[in-house]
């Protein structure tokens, strides 16, 4: 659209020229106007489509390699060991390509889940939608914690601040307002527009939109336009070096083998193609494709457990979590806060039986429907924080008008409530004067207060009844309550504005006390966790005796010094909230900056943290920790800020989503490990042959097909394996511990010995019993393929001998172990591939013979196995 200097217009000149109006657009208006400017979002880098992914499986140095030896082989007129090459190469390009596209479609479709939304007015009713669906002239309702998307000029602006850091880089928030603007005035200075990309700190305001997509100011910055490509996690990278290393070593024994095979009187020609051939076999080209896919189905698998994944990282890290800082509202309990409470002077009253006719009762629902920013009635969604909702549902059940009440006594101004004053004070048209209404917390109230309401009346304030009032709020918040303090006055004069001057002299009325119930799986999930390694630390804004019931209720241990509040965190120096963090369970009356020092303090001790949180205030926690989780009901800067989104609130899906990130990892080693015996063993078998002086056990087309179909088969099999039974029950992976740690090049290095051992055994014999060398290679090929297909399963755990789990529980691994099978028979009974592969068909002893060699293989690796986890058991033990 048109750009114009929208700062320098009047509001009414805004609304003309866009063609809308206070009560916002009508459904027909903002259907023409989406057709004409289309949706509300930046232009986007295309995603890869399927001709680049399968041109990117073209380029990787291992493919060029294969290319090379297929061309080198054509050229030698060496055509069936050229033709099979060329198959390898377009199943290694098939299979990377079918894994790769579908792991991007699937992180494309975790992506499209994230979106943010926007509340609107539309034809005089406010609505919350998705915010592509914003059109120039649709007028916002801006909230704390909202993320701004789309270019506004301001209409209202109640203590709002913004922060611009993302457009203008200044850290300061803005304070906002609606007057006119001068047209030479800089972008960072117009502080009656806000801009896409930022987000309310603090206060309320109404925005009519002027731009949307690509037409706002983030729009025009180039460098934002271009969606951030997903980088590789440290596991992938590491991997990647991993690969790179083996790469090298590969092709340095490959040399070796080649000139050791040409000075002992080998051909040349035949040299280079067992060496190609065998580099290729041995380097395991589908590691990296592998991590990808175990990443890409662990985020499906974590988001049909109720969390959603924003970034690859946080999927890994998961794994790794030992610290979770749990925020008490909405995970711990239930979120649905409700009015049970009130208390006013010596009197404390549950809801359901309040005195008929008590005026000191009357003002404090008064306050709870004025003094509050929730929207709604009872014929209507009540919107707004869960307390506030609870304050105005409490008000709207005694069957009182709420709008009717708003319409009488308008608000003429407001204090906006944050996590720093902890309180919220209003200003209402009451006569000829004003009323203000006080809510909060109770210091920040009773500091404000003066007198208070008692038997009817209003008395001073004194210490002794300041006292009775601490007592009368610790016998409520040891019940689990939530107290929030109330407070009014009465001003004679008619201001627009709250001064400095008018938020004292107070008169106390009493406290509304608020029960959130605990969730009824919670006790069980902080159990479940703590089995597994990883312990839960409550964080909350409330009283710490409200905490400590809470607490006590979900089943977390605690002793002296357990209970620590913002307040004594201030007390502390970095070094000695490092020392004394770990006897802490509770952290109550923070604030968002506590929090960063907490998840540090606990960093600088080696854990991994998570943290929850929901506010605009929680962002910087939330990036802070190793994996920050917001909870689905929060503000949309708390959601973008974060590495999970768990859509139900529950601690449960938190716990589900730490299992979920411990299988991606167990199964990333299982694949990597698999793979690497599988070269290891396949390089010891040729390369000890060469350098033996033997014939070559096996040809180069028959090397590569054993590994496109028995390593390939089985490895796609092995990125579906179900997580194992004791998954939770272990302790969290070291923050640093490689994928081959020592045990895994142990399982690698036994893998490959016992299996070399006994096929070289086997070929020595062979070669004494006088048979051809065509018969040989033919049972030596279906002995490696056999051994490739079976000991797959000793990877299926590296914690229990397959005696001791179901072998059959993946039937993804079973279907690619089953094909392989038959492709491998395939290979020897059809005579276009015995022509092919020079290979004879075998027997059916000779069949039983190999299987039942395979078998008693894997009998020995699991033996060894089991040896080793008996020794490690014991060494526990002692």
């Amino acid at each position: 659209m048109t750009h114009h200097p929208w700062h320098t217009l009047s509001i009414p000149s805004i609304f003309e020229t866009l063609q809308s109006r206070p009560q916002g657009l009508t459904q027909t208006e903002v259907q023409e106007r989406s057709r004409r400017y289309g949706p509300n979002r930046l232009a986007q880098k295309k995603q890869d489509g399927w001709s680049t992914v399968l041109a990117r499986q073209f380029v990787s140095p291992l493919i060029l390699v294969l290319m090379v030896a297929a061309l080198g082989s054509a050229f030698l007129a060496e055509w069936v060991n050229a033709g099979v090459i060329a198959a390898a190469v377009a199943l290694n390009t098939l299979v990377g390509f079918i894994q790769e596209y579908k792991a991007n479609q699937s992180l494309a479709r975790l992506r499209s889940l994230v979106s943010p939304r926007a509340i609107v007015l539309r034809e005089g009713m406010s609505r919350e939608m998705d915010a592509r669906e914003l059109v120039p002239g649709d007028v916002l309702l801006l909230h704390t914690g909202d993320r701004i998307t789309a270019d506004a000029r301001l209409l209202e602006a109640v203590e709002l601040t913004v922060n611009e850091s993302t457009l203008t880089g200044e850290s300061l928030p803005e304070r906002k307002q609606t007057q006119d603007l001068p047209d030479q005035t800089v972008l960072a200075d117009r502080i009656n527009m806000i801009f896409a990309g930022t987000s309310v700190l603090s206060g309320r305001g109404q925005a009519v939109v002027v731009a949307t997509g690509s037409s706002t100011e983030l729009g025009r910055i180039a460098t934002l336009v271009q969606k951030t490509p997903e980088s590789q996690t440290p596991l992938q990278q590491e991997l990647k070096r991993l690969a790179r290393w083996i790469a090298g070593l590969m092709i340095f024994l490959v040399v070796v083998l080649f000139v050791t095979g040409v000075v002992s009187g080998r051909s040349a020609t035949e040299m280079f193609s067992v060496s190609i051939a065998l580099a290729v076999a041995a380097i395991p080209e589908g590691l990296a494709v592998s991590v990808t896919v175990i990443l890409a189905i662990g985020m499906q698998r974590i988001l049909k457990r109720k969390s959603l994944v924003r970034k690859l990282v946080a999927a890994e890290t998961l794994g790794s979590v030992s610290v979770l800082c749990a925020d008490k509202t909405g995970t711990i309990t239930e979120g649905q806060m409700r009015v049970t409470h009130l208390a006013s002077g010596d009197e404390i009253y549950v809801i359901e039986s309040l005195p008929a006719s008590s005026e000191t009762i009357a003002q404090m629902f008064l306050v709870m429907a004025l003094c509050n920013d929730a929207t709604g009635s009872a014929d209507t969604q009540v919107r707004g924080t869960p307390t506030e909702r609870a304050l105005l549902d409490a008000y709207v059940n005694r069957k009182d008008d709420r709008d009717a009440l708003l319409a009488s006594h308008p608000r003429l101004g407001e204090v906006p409530f944050d996590s720093v004053k902890k309180y919220m004070m209003t200003a209402h048209a009451w006569g000829d004067g004003l009323r203000l209404f006080l809510k909060g917390a109770s210091i920040p109230v009773l500091e404000r207060c003066g007198t208070m309401a008692l038997g009817g009346e209003t008395v001073a304030l004194t210490s002794a009844r300041r006292t009775q009032i601490a007592q009368q709020e610790e016998t409520l918040t040891r019940q689990g309550l939530r107290l929030i303090a109330l407070a009014s006055k009465t001003v004679s004069t008619r201001v627009n504005a709250i001064t400095p001057e008018d938020q004292a002299d107070f008169v106390f009325l009493g406290f509304v006390g608020l029960h959130d119930p605990l969730r009824a799986d919670v006790k069980e999930q902080i159990e479940d966790a703590r089995q597994a390694g990883v312990r839960t630390i409550l964080i909350t804004g409330d009283h710490p005796e409200t905490a400590r019931a809470i607490a006590a209720q979900a089943g977390l241990m605690m002793q002296n010094g357990s209970v620590v509040t913002g307040p004594e965190l201030d007390a502390w120096s970095e070094e000695e909230l490092k020392a004394r963090v770990a006897d802490v369970v509770i952290f109550a009356r923070v604030e968002p900056r506590h929090k960063i020092r907490i998840v540090n303090a606990w960093q600088a001790r080696g854990e991994v943290v998570a943290m929850t949180g929901d506010g605009v205030n929680d962002a910087p926690a939330l990036k802070a920790a190793d994996v920050g989780i917001a909870v689905g009901s929060g503000t949309e800067v708390a959601k973008q800020s974060s590495d999970i989104v768990i859509l139900d609130n529950r601690l449960g899906t938190i716990t589900a989503a730490i299992e979920e990130g411990r299988v991606i990892f167990d199964n990333i080693r299982k694949t990597t490990v698999y793979l690497l015996a599988d070269s290891f063993t396949e390089i010891v078998l040729i390369g000890g042959s060469i350098l033996m002086g033997l014939p070559i056990p096996l040809l180069p087309a028959q090397i590569l097909w054993i590994n496109l179909v028995a390593d390939t088969l089985p490895n796609v099999g092995l990125t579906l394996e179900p997580g194992e039974k004791d998954i939770m029950r272990l302790p969290p992976r070291p923050r640093r511990e490689a994928v081959l740690n020592k045990e895994m090049l142990t399982i690698i290095f036994v893998i490959g010995i016992v299996t070399d051992v006994v096929l070289f055994l086997l070929y020595l014999w062979l070669l004494q019993t006088g048979q051809s060398v065509e018969t040989i290679r033919s049972i030596l090929f279906a002995a490696v393929g056999i051994d490739s297909l079976l000991y797959v399963f000793a990877v299926k755990s590296f914690r229990q001998t397959i005696f001791r789990i179901n072998p059959f529980s993946n039937p993804w691994l079973l279907c690619g172990v089953a094909v392989g099978f038959g492709l491998m028979a395939l290979a020897l009974i059809h005579p276009f591939f015995q022509s092919v592969f020079e290979i004879v068909p075998l027997t059916a002893s000779a069949w039983g013979l190999l299987v039942l060699i395979g078998m008693m293989k894997l009998g020995a690796i699991e033996l060894t196995k089991e040896f080793f986890l008996f020794r490690q058991t014991r060494r526990a033990r002692l």
